[in-house]
């Protein structure tokens, strides 16, 4: 006969088991809801990109199901991407912008539905390197992938963009030699893009990428400087993060080793750091 101090000790364990596989099922639903919305959904890698990986790798359409906010380029390297509430922009090498055709594949991406978690106004004027300080000093910390938004007007703008590319693709920074720059004066847009911890170069651009799309739709592109005037500022912080790799040949057969940090500088910021 089993003791009543056994069976109530058996009993109790049955309860904290049950209780358990309920906090973890929860616990479970819970991480999977966050990652809908709190994950940074990135397509391929910069450093795919550097050795001229430009095969579509995702649909536009489909990425869109990860993220209403974020960043890109098309296969080919045909120009920049902006995705702005749900909608995807081009932006091309003469500098035209439209709605890309939803069955375009990208062939480099990072996508987050947006959610506002912190947020502030700077009246100008206010250079990018003081943008980007105020937006660091912001940061309650620095080794989490954030979105960034900021819209308002600017006194000055500089943006890229290139041309697409043929077979065989040139590295990147062969590409962006022969970049389309655009200056914008007095303009009213959107500056939409990533802050990167360090750790994650190679996978995507350390320190900030943004691109730029004016309000009225009709410029952007790949930011290279700015003087910002009045703006507010949206920062999203992307605990989770995914990643999907080509599945083609070029990727597989790519040279991704060792520090490239100088040719995404060249090639993301002209050099300049």
């Amino acid at each position: 006969m089993i003791p009543q101090i056994w069976r109530f000790g058996a009993l109790l364990i049955l309860l904290i088991a049950a209780a358990g596989f309920m906090v973890s099922s929860t616990v479970r639903w819970a991480e999977n809801d966050e990652e809908t919305t709190e994950t940074l959904y990135q397509v391929s890698t910069i450093g795919a990109l550097l050795d001229g990986v430009y095969d579509g790798v995702e649909e536009f359409g489909t990425l869109t199901d990860h993220g209403d906010t974020g960043i890109g380029t098309p296969g080919a390297l045909d120009g920049e991407i902006v995705i702005l509430d749900g909608e995807v922009w081009q932006i091309r090498g003469d500098g035209s912008v439209r709605q890309i055709d939803p069955a375009t594949r990208a062939a480099f991406a990072a996508v987050t539905f947006f959610d506002d978690d912190i947020s502030f106004e700077l009246n100008g004027p206010v250079s990018l390197p003081e943008l980007e300080a105020a937006i660091e000093d912001a940061l309650p910390s620095w080794n989490y992938p954030v979105a960034v938004l900021v819209k308002g007007e600017f006194a000055n703008l500089t943006a890229r963009s290139v041309d697409a590319q043929t077979e065989p693709y040139p590295p990147l920074v062969e590409a962006t030699a022969s970049q389309h720059v655009f200056t914008f004066n007095r303009t009213a847009g959107a500056l939409v893009g990533f802050y990167l911890p360090p750790y994650m170069a190679g996978v995507n651009v350390r320190g900030f990428h943004l691109h730029y799309l004016s309000d009225d739709r009709t410029g952007g592109g790949h930011l290279l400087g700015c003087t910002a005037d009045r703006v507010r500022v949206s920062l999203d912080t992307t605990p989770y993060f995914r990643l999907v790799l080509p599945g083609n040949g070029a990727f597989a057969g790519a040279d991704l080793a060792g520090d490239r940090s100088d040719e995404v500088d060249a090639a993301e910021r002209g050099g300049a750091r």
